[in-house]
């Protein structure tokens, strides 16, 4: 389940800062002791760079988080899926040619005569039912999975397979069936024989109803208390429980051939091909799509109370894995803070700056939704306010750029004859709308 908006809404969102070690001061720009909080863990190499978290695994008795606590990962549960089916398939259990029909009876004809590998890519045309309200009025209910599977395919599909990318869950849903008829065992049971307890995953396992008890409770800041969404609905879509540890085990077993071929492997992370000849930003349970700059293999989850984020930097080898007991919390933004910090993607900070610069750099800009930032000098301190929002200090960098406190997104100045303006750089989407100078 996603909720990209909430991670592009908090990119440019200026936070307190706190005088620590560098990752420590980043995780304390994201978080608040008396709040739900981030678990983090940043590793390049096969060697831990840094293992952090900060906040409240439950709010009512103040009991803090700690690094070992379990958290549900929602949609990054979606690679297990996709792995668990390619196992299949090395077994010549079954084919990614194989139709959705071939092993689930009583499907549709649209859902039935899709292919798996289609499914897995999101490729298939398939819908996606938590987009359907009928299914929302009725998924805190728990049901088995075959009347799960009969609601959820009552919607039409929204495309012919192979037309475009649409993320679906009911596709997900569907594959997790699958391994079932195809393995003779639950969903449940097959990870837990045939990743966990190889991977030695001791901590992780699949929430089958419920909302799931692990300790560390989720919250929402709308109201505290998430939506209530029975987990039998979520299944092999989005219904695993993980630890940092454990998420650490999983990636480097899966990069080194250890839980798929190296080859299958290479089909997760490849972009897919649709019928027109355009690729989709998506492998086999894995998105692939470049971050400053970067290659990218990530996902991020979000099931009610939790979201979570896991990033693959292949060129520089570096792995990072974030939860948060916060639903509307995206860990992203702390995440990327922190691979910007260790591979230096953003202009460092400096404290000698050039005239030119500091003279250019005071006065007005204009966004393109006409609100104004006004940059100003203070005892050679320099702050931003936007509209009649607080003033923020500004941290000045390299590169004729600053940034607001606590993020590695930055604005560069930019100067050609008598225009000058701000371009906004986001580590996530890269340079937006530059802000014109008015005064």
């Amino acid at each position: 389940m996603l909720r990209t908006a909430v991670f592009i809404a908090t990119l440019f969102a200026p936070l307190s800062f706190a005088k620590q070690n560098p990752f420590n001061e980043t995780l304390a720009c994201h978080t608040s002791n008396s709040n739900p909080g981030i678990a983090v863990r940043l590793e390049q190499y096969g060697k831990v760079i840094y293992s952090g978290v900060a906040g409240l695994a439950n709010i009512q008795n103040k009991q803090q988080l700690k690094l070992e606590d379990v958290f549900q990962i929602g949609s990054v549960s979606k690679q297990f899926t996709a792995a668990a089916i390619l196992q299949l398939a090395e077994r010549d259990k079954l084919k990614l040619s194989n139709t959705l029909g071939d092993f689930i009876e009583g499907l549709p004809k649209d859902y039935a005569q899709v292919t798996v590998e289609r499914v897995l890519s999101h490729t298939s045309g398939l819908p996606n039912y938590n987009n359907d309200p009928r299914i929302r009025n009725i998924w805190h209910q728990e049901r088995s999975l075959d009347d799960i599977i009969k609601e959820i395919t009552k919607q039409t599909p929204i495309a012919k397979s192979g037309e475009v990318f649409n993320y679906s869950n009911t596709g997900y849903v569907l594959l997790g069936k699958v391994i079932e008829v195809v393995s003779g065992l639950t969903y449940a049971d097959y990870l837990k024989t045939h990743i966990f307890k190889p991977l030695q995953m001791n901590h992780s396992y699949v929430t089958k109803q419920g909302e799931g008890n692990t300790g560390t409770i989720g919250y929402t800041s709308h109201n505290d208390s998430p939506i209530k969404v029975d987990r039998s609905w979520i299944y092999a879509s989005g219904a695993i429980t993980s630890t940092l540890e454990d998420m650490s085990r999983w990636h480097q077993a899966l990069v080194n051939g250890k839980v798929i071929s190296k080859h299958n492997y290479q089909k997760m992370i490849t972009p897919t091909v649709l019928n027109n000849g355009e690729t989709s930003p998506y492998g086999f349970g894995l998105y692939n799509y470049p971050i400053s700059g970067k290659k990218t293999i990530n996902h991020e989850g979000w099931i009610p109370g939790f979201m979570t984020w896991s990033i693959y930097l292949p060129e520089n080898d570096l792995y990072a894995v974030a939860f948060s007991n916060n639903d509307v919390k995206h860990p992203g933004p702390l995440v990327l803070d922190m691979i910007a910090k260790q591979l230096n993607l953003s202009p460092v900070p400096v404290t000698n700056i050039s005239k030119d610069f500091t003279k250019n750099l005071v006065g007005k800009y204009q966004f393109s939704d006409q609100r104004v930032m006004a940059i100003s000098e203070v005892n050679k301190q320099f702050y931003a306010q936007i509209n009649e929002e607080p003033k923020q200090r500004l941290i000045l960098r390299a590169d004729n750029s600053f940034s607001f406190e606590c993020t590695e997104n930055f604005y560069r100045l930019r100067k050609e004859n008598d225009a000058v303006t701000l371009n906004p750089i986001s580590l996530y989407r890269g340079e937006g709308q530059p802000l014109r100078k008015i005064l």
